[in-house]
């Protein structure tokens, strides 16, 4: 699962009372509760005795949008909801793969790490440099780094050994017979400007070579992603306003007001004798910045994935995705591979030839559980990626948005191979859509998605009014 996005306001997975803009997050959504009762389903047709592996893969906490507890809290009723009763959903072991909302989980966790390393050291020993990507797949031998704040989260909630384990940014799972390969990102790395230093070093310093390893992306890149994705959103008063600019991408006029009022903050700040030609160039230049950040793959509410997310897909797995592939597992590019990302919060399915793969790369896209645009847009919605022992994939869509409440329904999709379609054969035979809890679930989903679109023009004229002046 990807993109919760618990505590925030316009995920249907956090609660919000009726009359109300805040998050209770005391109390589980409606949608939340039917989900883990769907969920529930699913593992009553698992027969293997050890519970499934639960993987998140980014933006499962809102830590740029929502206070720390509220998302803490959030996320533990999800927790506490999944692991009642005598048969947990989920083994004790969690693996968590960080994305850009949640990208400081990674950040806390790898300098965790790396002064355990520091303390390991012989007196007189060199110190390393940091790293900052864990391997791809995990060897017996690997001390994989754990999500402290989580952990501490989830020893509140029971007397079971609770662990969240955090992989970042690439998450391998290998079949038993070595033919089938998987990868798990989030997703933001498939977006340009997530690796906005690498391109402002490229244009800084031409004669310096690109970025090629992850390790490089991550490196050039990690500290812009945890400040303006992960960590501004929580610094106290101006972490709020930035939820507010958040909601304010949704609406052109709020935009412009926010523009205008940051063309006059800079123009205010220089001397007198610049400020009429300063004010000439800066309004317009802010009018053209600040909405630069809603042309986010998220804000293109009508197709499933733009080109230009397309071309960043395709970069992120010939370039920094195939060579770990080679380094971790020689000859990986030519097994049958499939990549599972979420961020864009449209959910899809699809085989892209991928410059050196040899086989079309199955992609399986898990959507996301915010209702982020004002109008409703059919693209978008959440799908739960179910992976058996054999490293068959099936993709269980939870929802898409509609206008009509009575065409929300779960249904299994096609992610692509004959393995695959073993899965999705066995599972369309145990799994009733047409029954509870699944129509139960959906006839949830429809009227959270409703409440979310009324709820999305309160909070923009709430940052609307903050904005004019006394």
């Amino acid at each position: 699962m990807s993109d919760t996005h618990f505590g925030a306001e316009n995920s249907i997975l956090s609660h919000v009372p009726e009359g109300t803009t805040r998050v209770d997050p005391e109390t589980p959504s409606a949608v939340l509760s039917q989900l883990v009762a769907c969920l529930r389903t699913v593992v009553d047709t698992n027969t293997d005795e050890r519970p499934p592996t639960l993987i998140l893969h980014g933006d499962i906490l809102e830590l740029a949008l929502a206070d720390d507890n509220v998302a803490a809290m959030s996320f533990a009723g999800f927790i506490r909801l999944a692991f009642a009763g005598d048969r947990p959903l989920f083994d004790d072991r969690i693996y968590y793969v960080p994305g850009n909302h949640d990208h400081h989980l990674w950040e806390t966790a790898r300098e965790r790490q790396y002064a355990h390393y520091i303390r390991g050291l012989a007196p007189g020993v060199a110190i390393g440099p940091p790293w900052h990507v864990t391997r791809l797949f995990e060897e017996p031998s690997t001390v994989t780094p754990e999500a402290e704040l989580l952990n501490a989260v989830l020893s509140r909630l029971a007397d079971r050994d609770l662990s969240v384990r955090v992989v970042y940014p690439n998450l391998g799972i290998e079949s038993g017979d070595g033919e089938r390969v998987i990868v798990v990102h989030h997703g933001h790395f498939t977006e340009p400007l997530y690796r906005l230093m690498s391109s402002l070093k490229a244009g800084l310093f031409p004669t310096q070579p690109s970025a090629r390893e992850i390790w490089e992306w991550e490196s050039d890149n990690f500290a812009w992603i945890d400040f303006f994705w992960s960590t501004l959103g929580r610094s106290g008063a101006a972490g709020v306003d930035v939820g507010l600019v958040y909601d304010m991408l949704q609406d052109k006029d709020a935009l412009g007001r926010l523009a205008a009022n940051l063309a006059r903050f800079i123009s205010g700040q220089l001397r007198n004798e610049f400020r009429p030609p300063a004010s000439l160039v800066l309004t317009p230049l802010a009018r053209w910045l600040v909405p630069k950040v809603a042309t986010l793959e998220r804000s293109v509410p009508d197709i499933v994935l733009s080109n230009k997310t397309v071309v960043g897909l395709h970069e992120y797995l010939s370039g920094p995705v195939r060579l770990q592939l080679e380094r971790e597992r020689t000859g990986s590019p030519g097994r049958e591979l499939t990549f599972v990302f979420g961020h864009t919060h449209k959910p899809f399915e699809r085989a892209e030839q991928v410059n050196g793969f040899p086989r079309p790369v199955s992609v399986v896209n898990s959507g996301g559980w915010v209702v982020d645009t004002k109008t409703t847009s059919a693209v978008q919605g959440a799908a739960v990626i179910l992976i058996d022992a054999d490293c068959g994939v099936a993709s269980l869509r939870m929802y898409n948005q509609s206008d009509d409440p009575s065409s929300y329904a779960v249904r299994l999709m096609d992610a692509g191979s004959a393995r695959d379609r073993a899965l999705q054969t066995r599972l369309s035979a145990m799994l009733l859509f047409a029954a509870t809890p699944w129509t139960t679930f959906s006839t949830e989903v429809a009227k959270a998605v409703t409440d979310r679109h009324r709820l999305l023009p309160l909070l923009i004229e709430e940052a609307v009014a903050l904005t004019k002046e006394n």
